[in-house]
């Protein structure tokens, strides 16, 4: 028995960075103790538009779908978008208003403010005790959620880790994924939860939620392919 869920979200950093999350929402705060397989439901749609754009395509989509064929290859769908998506945020809840087969998350900036938000794993990953000197990371008082651009916070700290031989830049997918590796199984949730308080709880009560309602159907693993016109 397993559960699978579908991801629609803007960039495959974000498919990168929420599998581990997810997976431990549904060990620590729902109780599912079988696999979750996570993928991305774009693929799934045959869509190539990503951004934020190609988010609320998806999800239309998906919507119409569901209309016909109830069955379909995912437990749920969880939905990620930043902030200053707030036009395509109100669509897209108006689209899966009243229906449980959504979890739709904002995180405050980008994703990165989740991955900071953890920082036992972010500075065992960087081979740090501390964040270094004169980074935004050891600002007195730092918090993921309020950092105006957490892709350069990842950036600084990568030039300075002894481990890493690259930067992030503007987002660096093999760094992203070398991080989810080490953070599968690990995902410290109260000290995303602690830094990034307004998105992060409501996000991660949600999921806990959606795979409550799983496992009281005793998990989901659905194959096949539903047509999707």
């Amino acid at each position: 028995m397993s559960t699978r869920v579908g991801i629609i979200a803007e960039g495959p950093i974000d498919l990168a960075l929420l599998p581990p999350i997810l997976r431990r929402i549904a060990e620590e705060r729902a109780g599912v103790n079988w696999p979750v397989q996570v993928a991305d439901a774009f693929e799934w749609l045959q869509m190539r538009p990503r951004g934020h754009g190609g988010v609320l395509m998806a999800i239309r989509r998906i919507v119409r779908v569901l209309q016909r064929e109830p069955d379909f290859p995912y437990a749920f769908i969880v939905i990620l978008l930043d902030r200053r998506t707030q036009k395509v945020q109100q669509r897209v809840r108006k689209l899966i208003a009243g229906k449980d087969r959504f979890v739709l998350g904002v995180a405050q900036e980008e994703i990165e403010a989740w991955w900071l938000g953890d920082r036992t794993n972010t500075l065992r990953w960087l081979e740090f005790s501390e964040p270094p000197p004169g980074t935004r990371y050891a600002a007195n008082g730092y918090v993921a959620e309020r950092d105006n651009n957490p892709k350069r916070t990842v950036h600084e700290l990568t030039e300075k880790s002894p481990r890493l031989d690259r930067v992030y830049g503007e987002g660096n997918l093999d760094l992203a994924r070398d991080f989810a590796e080490l953070w599968d199984g690990k995902v410290r949730l109260k000290e995303i939860e602690t830094q990034c308080p307004k998105q992060f709880p409501p996000f991660c009560g949600g999921t806990t939620q959606a795979f409550r309602r799983t496992r009281s159907r005793g998990g989901s693993l659905v194959q096949g392919t539903l047509p999707l016109s």
